[in-house]
């Protein structure tokens, strides 16, 4: 008996199938090359841009790294020639770099030329150059509040007690790096203006600070025992007392070249 193969052919059910498929090949070849004459060019011209850019930063970047060279020597060649007594020397060129120097060498001229200032008697330029530094947003926090405490300090007598308390506000926390030193002229100023309560925790939290100097320590000791500061408090043991009536009271605290 012979058995017969069924037809493995398929006719389409619709005999434009094949037409209409090769049709759709060829509109979205079509579409793709018109999608590249379009925007090829322009993706080719943004990678160029892009590799210009960067191209660019490397050269600024490498332009940038060498004038910071040279204002690094030429700063540390005039700090030290001020330290030698040759300011004629080094003047013009702290003068410079606080007018044009690369970021970050401005403002260490401007505290430099303070200090020099401080140095020949005119405290007046050392605070204006000393709060310009604390007053630039585009300086590092800690070097503004270095140039605050500076500044502060060297005009504390003639300034407010209110002033005082504002400008160092900020400062004057536990905590702080600078809060030592804050707190004690900020208490002190309370103390000028008839707000002794005040300044009692401010003084109790410099004697408690273990990170604040000896000296500072016992001065704030002092003063606060003198405005009735129980001992315990203070947590001072019985040599305390003593030693720290032994310090001699600062009306004001001493001003920082």
């Amino acid at each position: 008996m012979i058995w017969s193969l069924p037809t493995l052919a398929v006719t389409p059910s619709n005999p434009d199938d094949a037409f209409l498929r090769e049709v759709d090949e060829g509109v979205r070849r079509d579409q793709v090359a018109s999608l590249w004459q379009r925007y090829g060019i322009v993706s080719i011209v943004v990678v160029v841009v892009l590799l210009a850019a960067l191209a660019g930063w490397l050269w600024w970047r490498d332009q940038s790294a060498g004038k910071a060279g040279v204002a690094g020597e030429e700063f540390a060649r005039a700090v030290e020639q001020l330290d030698v007594g040759e300011g004629a020397r080094a003047r013009p060129v702290l003068d410079r770099l606080a007018t044009d120097g690369p970021a970050g060498y401005a403002p260490l001229a401007r505290m430099v030329q303070a200090s020099d200032a401080v140095a020949s008697g005119d405290t007046a330029r050392a605070v204006k150059l000393l709060d310009a530094v604390a007053a630039d947003s585009k300086v590092g926090q800690p070097l503004r509040d270095a140039a605050l405490i500076k500044s502060v300090r060297l005009g504390f007598d003639g300034l407010p007690p209110a002033t005082v308390v504002d400008r160092l506000k900020g400062l004057a926390v536990p905590g702080n790096p600078w809060f030592g030193i804050a707190a004690e002229m900020t208490a002190i100023a309370q103390l000028k203006a008839g707000k002794p309560d005040a300044a009692k925790p401010l003084l109790t939290a410099i004697v408690l600070d273990e990170s604040n100097s000896p000296s500072m320590r016992g001065r704030a000791a002092q003063l606060a025992l003198s405005l009735g500061v129980d001992q315990r408090t203070l947590k001072l043991d019985a040599a305390a007392p003593s030693a720290a009536s032994a310090s001699t009271p600062a009306a004001s605290p001493q001003p920082a070249p």
